[in-house]
């Protein structure tokens, strides 16, 4: 445990003293919602739950996958994989520097969504936002894992913006799907993050949690993590067989 908490710090600092990564991880998510947020004229509380899930996709994908990406051919890499730490302590050890970097970010939206649309909840419902953020961003992390595997180093962060923008808009994180016309809705149910934003509405405003998207996103986690390991297992064959 004392190998993972060491290696998890390490992470964390080093991203933490790269403003180019640091600056817009825990920014941009609060800097959308001030943009979009009054004009998508939706009650606050599902905007700051909807952006909040918009951060911990940023980090799931920048962090774990524009990040894994870009090291995994480093030399630096390649000697830390010589060394007695296993794939799963380092993995642990990134999920929990990628935690915090989330939950600053999500915190930042919260605020400005408290304090510019007037979003209020209880404190118990914050608990139960952050609940939901950080289980329900397990297939997401995941699939930003694979993308740092399967994905070369040039093309990791326009991939990451393709994937991660339409995840946003068409899973209706930035907005109602009642405003959604018919077609647009049904597509949208074929999305993650639609699940995602249906487990975080009765976070925040109360009501029972839908099985049929909890399960959804079960699902996703067994086909996003099955595209990791194998991505992983893929990598190590490459450069180290």
């Amino acid at each position: 445990m004392s190998l993972i908490l060491a290696h998890a710090r390490a992470e964390t600092l080093q991203l933490a003293r790269y403003p180019a990564y640091a600056i817009p991880t825990l920014l941009f998510p609060a800097a959308l919602l001030l943009v979009f947020g009054k004009r998508l004229e939706d009650d606050p509380q599902r905007l700051v739950a909807g952006f909040t899930a918009t951060a911990v996709l940023g980090v799931a994908f920048f962090q774990f996958g524009v990040g894994i990406a870009l090291t995994r051919t480093s030399p630096w890499e390649r000697y830390v994989r010589t060394l007695g730490v296993g794939p799963g302590a380092r993995l642990a050890a990134r999920v929990m520097s990628a935690l915090a970097f989330a939950l600053l970010s999500a915190s930042v939206v919260a605020v400005v969504g408290g304090t510019v649309l007037g979003a209020r909840l209880e404190w118990w419902r914050y608990g139960a936002l952050l609940a939901v953020l950080a289980i329900g961003g397990i297939p997401f992390a995941l699939l930003g894992i694979a993308l740092g595997y399967w994905l070369p180093p040039r093309s990791a962060v326009p991939v990451a913006n393709l994937v991660y923008l339409p995840l946003a808009v068409m899973g209706a994180l930035w907005g109602k799907p009642d405003d959604l016309s018919r077609s647009a809705d049904l597509a949208s149910q074929l999305f993650p993050s639609r699940s995602w934003i249906e487990l975080l509405e009765p976070a925040v405003h109360g009501g029972s949690l839908p099985i049929r998207h909890a399960a959804a996103l079960v699902g996703w986690s067994f086909v996003f993590g099955a595209a990791a390991w194998l991505g992983y297992r893929r990598d190590e064959g490459e450069r180290f067989t």
